[in-house]
């Protein structure tokens, strides 16, 4: 009996529509609503709540965020409240309607219409709800969570009673760009594996069926969608960073440090403890360490080498405790203006919000972050770090990719397994390269083949199906050497050092220790095949065998005596990630190189063509991003890029052809470099 009343009500609202004027509204947005979630002016504090309102405003954003209670009265009920959402439904089989909305969202909402007790959600015959001005409201002011506004087209809300028609669009209109918010607040703006397979991150996007039966039962749907926005501190305190750098410029009165203005002479010359110069009074000033004695200002004692030391770590330079060049530019840098302009700031950090919609909801209550631009990594227990390090992360053209995994290992003394990207570009070409011909059967004669050669340079073993196998008796250029294992024992000069972190991934990326101490003093450590080597190695299987096990820093050093593989017996997350603004506890933005290009493919793709080559004291690698390019999002976020991007189609982009180290010894370093 249900079908042939809807056809009915179906052809009532197609009447209706079909003799109803629509006229696009053109008014803006009206102003029933206080200024949602922007700080007072000159606020700074960072915080993962919420921003709260100026105080007299008429609504705070607490009540909106987080009340029980109603924006408005349900709306009252209405006789033809049915063929309004059959006239709503409608709508959304019509193609230049439905043209810029998303596929999922219109099948959702479509069939919530047809649903039972289903009932418009922002409309009566007398004219808008309140929730339909909250919502409108507050999408209208998108920027402020790091959003495109304009991305949110609506009809103006009105007073006054609508037209069915208007009614009808309304309820599809408004109700899918409130599902399109909600679908950008949690990374479904882009599909970052279509910038690049290395972004191996899902965003986690709710299911269009979910959020739009959400949107129907809340009393809030405005603060419904508030609470798909990232909760993540990181998230919140940059957004607290963006509303500022759109604030009010800062006073010309505000006092600088008078130290920072001390400047330094440029000089080559090193000056070590016990050397006197002019100079170690300026520094002295400068770094606000006063001499024992003042006859003795101008002397290089140990005090002021502390302080140049700490001064060194703190900017990531090599810590040496003397005054050199790379040191005086340092500290000159310090307090200069920012050479970044407002707009490439801002933009800076709408991106890395992008990036912390990427992430999981639930980083986890502990968990390892690995950060590559600033070639840190971190230990998290619930909310307080735990243990801190460098790392050394990936070549720009062996990029360490972005992804979530979780720790399940921790292998003392392990052996090498040579990755399959290694086999195929370093040593599958010194192969040949050491056989001097065409076939490696040529050089093989009297035992001294390049085969045999290669491997035993890097001190490797050749496996097939699990056995041993005579790299004489392949004819490699006949084979995938992809089909072969090649394993180095533990050792002096195995690559990983002494541990081996593993949180199994399909990138076959781990953390490891290094016999290449020496490169952690370099403030640029892109060095690696994408593997990711640390510092202190040690320190980091106390933390995480302490935390999992139990066990004391002894019983660690016991397990790494007896070359054993340890399974965690509760894995935890490892995040491996690139995020290039970082916010402190004070709010000051820190930022990092885009070492492989990331965040000028991401700006734009959202829309903004720009470079960022500049971080604090950190290099930039030298890699071809795809600023100035075309780009095309497509309906489900995938992005396209090219010089000379064409819908639909994704444009082929010449890739630098991968040179082969010229001797041995390079191809060795080249290997021992993962």
């Amino acid at each position: 009996m249900r079908r042939p009343f809807r056809f009915a009500l179906l052809s009532s609202a197609a009447a209706i529509c079909a003799t109803a004027a629509y006229a696009e509204q053109t008014t803006g947005w009206p102003d029933v609503t206080p200024k949602w979630w922007t700080p007072p002016a000159g606020a700074t504090q960072p915080s993962n709540e919420v921003a709260k309102p100026d105080a007299g405003t008429a609504k705070s954003d607490d009540s909106v965020a987080k009340s029980d209670t109603p924006a408005s009265s349900a709306p009252p009920s209405d006789s033809n409240s049915a063929a309004i959402l059959s006239a709503a439904e409608l709508k959304l089989a019509d193609k230049d309607f439905i043209g810029k909305f998303n596929k999922a969202d219109v099948e959702a909402l479509a069939e919530h219409f047809r649903g039972p007790g289903a009932k418009p959600l922002w409309t009566t015959s007398e004219g808008y709800n309140a929730n339909a001005k909250a919502v409108a409201s507050h999408l209208s002011k998108a920027a402020d969570w790091g959003l495109d506004s304009a991305a949110f087209e609506m009809p103006a809300l009105t007073s006054g009673a609508l037209s069915a028609d208007q009614q009808a669009d309304a309820e599809a209109r408004l109700t899918l760009m409130a599902m399109k918010y909600a679908r950008f607040a949690r990374g479904g703006r882009l599909n970052p594996s279509s910038l690049s397979r290395i972004l191996d991150m899902d965003p986690p996007v709710k299911d269009a069926k979910d959020v739009v039966a959400s949107l129907a039962s809340s009393s809030n749907p405005a603060a419904y969608l508030i609470e798909q926005q990232p909760k993540h501190e990181q998230f919140q305190r940059l957004r607290q960073a963006l509303l500022k750098l759109r604030g009010p410029a800062a006073s010309d009165d505000e006092p600088v440090d008078e130290a920072l203005k001390i400047k330094l002479p440029d000089s080559k010359a090193v000056i070590k403890v016990g050397a006197e110069s002019d100079d170690i009074a300026l520094l002295r000033k400068r770094l606000k360490v006063q001499a024992d004695d003042a006859s003795k200002d101008k002397v290089f004692d140990a005090r002021l080498s502390e302080a140049v030391t700490a001064f060194q770590v703190e900017k990531g330079l090599k810590p040496s405790g003397q005054l050199n060049a790379q040191t005086r530019r340092a500290l000159n840098s310090v307090g200069e203006p920012k050479k970044s302009s407002p707009q490439q700031s801002e933009q800076r950090i709408i991106v890395n919000m992008e990036k912390w919609r990427w992430m999981p909801e639930n980083l986890g209550a502990n968990y390892i972050m690995n950060n590559v631009p600033e070639f840190q990594t971190r230990y998290v227990k619930d909310g307080k770090e735990l243990f801190k390090e460098k790392i050394i992360a990936g070549q720009p053209e062996w990029a360490t990719p972005l992804f979530s995994s979780k720790m399940e290992f921790v292998i003392f003394n392990p052996s090498w397994g040579v990755p399959d990207g290694i086999k195929v570009r370093e040593l599958m070409p010194r192969i040949k390269k050491a056989s001097g011909g065409d076939s490696i059967f040529d050089f093989f004669d009297g035992g001294g083949g390049g085969g045999a050669r290669v491997l035993k340079a890097y001190g490797l073993v050749a496996y097939k199906n699990g056995k041993v196998v005579d790299p004489n008796s392949i004819n490699w250029n006949n084979t995938d050497i992809r089909s072969f294992s090649f394993t180095q024992p533990p050792g002096g000069q195995n690559p990983l050092g002494f541990v081996k972190f593993r949180f199994p991934n399909k990138h076959d990326v781990y953390m490891h220790d290094t016999t290449q101490r020496n490169l952690f003093a370099q403030s640029y450590r892109a060095l690696s095949h994408g593997c990711m080597r640390i510092q202190n190695p040690r320190r980091l299987s106390e933390v995480i065998l302490g935390e999992d096990k139990g066990w004391s820093p002894e019983r660690v050093g016991q397990a790494i005596s007896s070359s054993a593989d340890i399974t965690l017996d509760k894995p935890f997350p490892v995040h491996t990630t690139y995020f290039t603004a970082m916010v402190d506890d004070a709010g000051k933005v820190t930022t990092f190189g885009d070492l492989y290009g990331h965040d000028g493919k991401i700006s734009a793709a959202l829309g903004r063509t720009m470079s960022f080559d500049g971080g604090n004291s950190i290099e930039t690698a030298s890699t071809e991003a795809d600023a100035g390019n075309d780009v095309i999002v497509t309906d489900d976020g995938t992005v396209i890029t090219g010089k000379k991007a064409k819908k639909g189609k994704e444009a082929k982009t010449s890739a630098k052809k991968y040179a082969a180290p010229e001797n041995l010894s390079d191809a060795v370093s080249g290997l021992l470099g993962n």
